[in-house]
């Protein structure tokens, strides 16, 4: 049955002024939500003032009674923020004076969802001062959000837990992940951990001595959290780490991209096995190993990465090619014949550029034709 066109064009016409009363209707709730969103901060920004002069026109319930809705939390968050840029340490004073109200919001936004644990977890990191060793039942109440937490969640938990720099909690949190089999985007973790507000080698000695009950991505962020380290106070632990355990294969990578940053000479002997493909079951390892050479610049070194660059692997080459760059090697210097090793040629042309002009009156291109 054929609708009459008149019909078709009536019913859309009906549709666009759905939309549009839709649309209205929309904005003007868009308005209004922000509205009052708008005047609850403005009264957060009166209690705070009241705070400061140490007359709060809340008493401690009300405070609480506020806080446990999560738009308040909010509009408490932009309040303390913009407080915090003109008077730091205001917030600091005002979790340290309100702690009982602080553990009582822990446990009730315990019992809501995972997007609301994460915004209170969120608070406490941007926040809350660093408690170091205390105990503190927050922090018991922050692990239990990992329950039946989301990545999100999970993420805003561990950034709180490093703000209170506390280092027992953080190792919990570690294993508990590691346990469900949580994946955690390495770079996070070592990103987080750069923010914790304790003994930072300390908490990296504790990760790093459960690292059999830690997943791969745990392993990995924390030996990323070593690197950045001044000393080398970790390169022999892991050394031995990379030579006697059987690790996941992104960890060994990590630990020989340690030794690039942190240039140990008792590292060097390894990395050159590596790069040679000498170590049973470890061939992958020449890859990262040629990048690592690069902070070893002696004999050894060169001729063992003019060796790699006839590798049949094209990443050996390529970080071959480019750790004999840094380390100053010039064409001539590689020994590379083209007419002999055509793909050593072309990867000294892609990181050295095009070839010198050959000796014995042949030019480049005569060269390059007797390849």
């Amino acid at each position: 049955m054929r609708l009459p066109v008149r019909a078709v064009i009536y019913f859309y016409i009906f549709i666009c002024v759905v939309l549009l009363l839709f649309n209205l209707l929309y904005i003007f709730r868009s308005g209004s939500v922000k509205r009052r969103q708008q005047r609850k901060i403005q009264r957060w920004e009166k209690y705070l003032d009241s705070f400061a002069e140490g007359t709060p026109m809340w008493r401690p319930d009300e405070l609480l009674r506020r806080l446990k809705n999560v738009q308040e939390l909010m509009a408490f968050y932009t309040a303390m923020e913009g407080r915090e840029q003109e008077q730091p340490g205001e917030a600091a004073s005002f979790f340290q004076k309100n702690h009982a109200a602080v553990l009582e919001l822990a446990r009730e936004y315990g019992e809501k969802d995972a997007m609301e644990q994460a915004f209170f977890a969120y608070v406490i990191a941007a926040f809350h001062p660093a408690m170091e060793d205390q105990r503190s039942p927050l922090l018991e109440q922050l692990l239990h959000y990992l329950e039946h937490s989301t990545v999100y969640s999970r993420e805003n938990v561990l950034n709180a837990l490093y703000a209170l720099g506390n280092i027992q909690p953080v190792e919990h949190a570690f294993l508990l992940m590691s346990q469900r089999g949580w994946y955690h985007d390495p770079r996070l973790l070592s990103d987080g951990l750069n923010r914790f507000r304790g003994e930072k080698e300390a908490l990296a000695g504790r990760l790093w001595s459960c690292r059999g009950q830690l997943i791969e991505c745990f392993q990995v962020g924390t030996i990323r959290f070593a690197e950045t380290f001044g000393g080398d106070r970790f390169a022999e632990a892991f050394l031995r780490a990379l030579e006697t355990e059987n690790l996941p294969a992104e960890t060994q990578f990590t630990l020989v991209r340690y030794f690039r940053r942190h240039a140990v000479p008792y590292a060097q002997p390894v990395l050159l096995r590596l790069l040679k493909g000498e170590s049973g079951g470890k061939r992958e390892l020449a890859i990262a190993a040629a990048a690592a050479l690069a902070s070893y610049p002696d004999e050894k070194t060169r001729q063992a990465l003019k060796e790699a660059l006839h590798s049949p692997n094209w990443y050996v080459r390529q970080n071959a090619a480019r750790s004999l760059k840094a380390l100053g090697v010039t064409w001539e210097a590689c020994g590379i014949d083209p007419s002999v090793d055509r793909y050593a040629t072309e990867m000294l042309e892609y990181i050295l550029g095009g070839q010198p002009a050959a000796k014995g009156g042949e030019t480049e291109r005569e060269a390059l034709a007797a390849v």
